[in-house]
């Protein structure tokens, strides 16, 4: 996170994350272990139930503000003036901070919540649980910090380059101890799915479809830079990428989150055919590494993988069950859509609306599952519109960068990676859980300015 790559046009960069060319050996340890300190500690944060809790997410979006000190002290911020659009999406995370702010006062053109009058409380603001839309307003600035340090980390694409190597060596050994727990039967969540140390498996698949796609991304880069070696030297050379994105498919299946694998399927399916229609040499790494994911993916969903097929057998069930939470929860959105009832207030919102019809389906959730309708209820269109803008704009930089030029598998691997978060969130919360909220927000600044310093 502290240092700098130098990327000699005429040498040949590294094809793994310890750096082969003689320029990249020169860098110092620090550099190399500097890369790596992001990427750790998302994962430790990941195991610590996604620091899920009020208080540890405060403390997580102190570490992320620090980060960003770290950086800007430091030589990444070199080129930082090369990254654009600024403006725009300033303009729009600062609407989204300003909505938020306006909803802790009175003045919002709704007033005060009429729950305060009913409660009988003197005062109050547009939103109805003030102290959670602090956290959350505390969040989103730590969220803004680490998508400017994603974007330091991307702007020399030898570094970038490198960042996703260690976010992938990183995330091989987050995979290797959420699979051992998992076996050892002494994994933090109960039940029988794995969920490498968050609170849901299903939050778990999420992470897992990223690092499945970001691996096999490094692994398709790392074998057509091995060109002329020889399969088995190329095997051996792409041999932590290949272990990475089997050991994540495996830990992505054994959380038997059916939408998880859909939206992992979808992204994998999309990088794939991407790089089809740009590789203008041999396409044997995509169909190998394609043929891996089905390898590995058959086995484990064919030998013995009941909870999955269980689940599936379960799916009409939980429709319906998913269909009533959204229904209530619809309706409360059309109750307040300009402001919606504060950031953060979710359970005082599902307390309100529950009745004797929907308690069955509303009295054990903390989210809406689905990320959408939650910004849509709490936020209201004032504050969820312009967050939904900025990373669709965000999203779409990074799409026609990604799209012209040479040298841009891993940038293709980055936005097809985000396609997991943005299809996984349509049934499920893991963008409320702030250690993969923070994650997806470092990849997006990494993928928005990938390669666009000059010097």
């Amino acid at each position: 996170m502290t240092a700098e790559v130098i990327d000699h046009p005429r040498r040949k960069r590294s094809t793994a994350f310890g750096a082969s060319s003689k320029a990249e050996r020169r860098q110092p340890l620090r550099w190399r272990l500097g890369l790596l300190v992001l990427p750790t500690l998302f994962c430790l944060a990941h195991l610590s139930f996604g620091v899920n809790q009020p208080a540890a997410a405060l403390w997580f979006s102190a570490i992320l503000g620090l980060s960003l000190v770290v950086a800007l002290a430091s030589p990444l911020r070199r080129g930082l003036h090369d990254v654009g659009p600024v403006w725009e999406l300033a303009i729009l995370f600062f609407a989204v901070l300003g909505a938020a702010v306006w909803s802790l006062t009175p003045y919002t053109p709704g007033g005060v919540h009429p729950l305060y009058t009913w409660a009988g409380i003197e005062g109050g603001a547009a939103s109805i649980d003030t102290g959670a839309t602090v956290v959350e307003i505390v969040k989103l600035l730590g969220l803004a910090a680490v998508f400017t340090v994603g974007t330091l980390h991307g702007l020399q694409r030898g570094r970038a380059q490198a960042t996703l190597e260690a976010i992938v060596w990183t995330g091989g050994a987050y995979a290797a101890v959420s699979l051992v727990t998992f076996l050892a039967g002494v994994q933090i969540a109960e039940g029988a799915r794995l969920s490498g140390g968050l609170l849901s498996a299903n939050n778990g698949a999420t992470v897992f479809g990223i690092l499945a796609v970001l691996s096999l991304s490094v692994f398709l880069r790392a074998w057509s830079r091995t060109e002329g070696l020889g399969v088995s030297k190329r095997l051996t050379k792409t041999a932590v990428p290949l272990s990475c994105m089997a050991l994540c498919t495996v830990c992505l299946i054994l959380t038997a989150s059916r939408m998880g694998l859909v939206a992992t399927v979808v992204a994998l399916m999309a990088l794939l055919l991407w790089e089809t229609a740009s590789s203008r040499k041999g396409r044997v790494p995509i169909w190998l590494g394609a043929g891996l994911l089905i390898g590995v993916g058959t086995v484990l969903t064919l030998s013995g993988n009941d909870l999955l097929w269980i689940r599936v057998g379960g799916i009409d069930a939980d429709i319906l069950l998913r269909g009533q939470i959204f229904a209530a929860h619809w309706q409360a959105f059309l109750a307040s859509p300009l402001f919606g009832y504060g950031l953060g207030s979710f359970d005082a919102i599902n307390t309100q609306i529950m009745t004797g019809e929907t308690i069955g389906s509303l009295w054990s959730i903390r989210a809406t599952h689905n990320v959408y309708l939650q910004w849509l209820e709490e936020a209201g269109l004032v504050g969820a519109l312009p967050m939904f803008l900025l990373i669709a704009v965000v999203l779409v930089f990074s799409l026609a960068r990604a799209l012209g030029g040479k040298g841009r598998g891993l940038q293709r691997g980055v936005v097809c990676a985000s396609l997991v978060v943005l299809v996984h969130g349509l049934t499920d919360y893991a963008l409320q859980v702030p250690s993969i909220a923070g994650f997806w927000t470092f990849l997006l600044g990494l993928g928005f300015a990938f390669g666009q310093g000059r010097g």
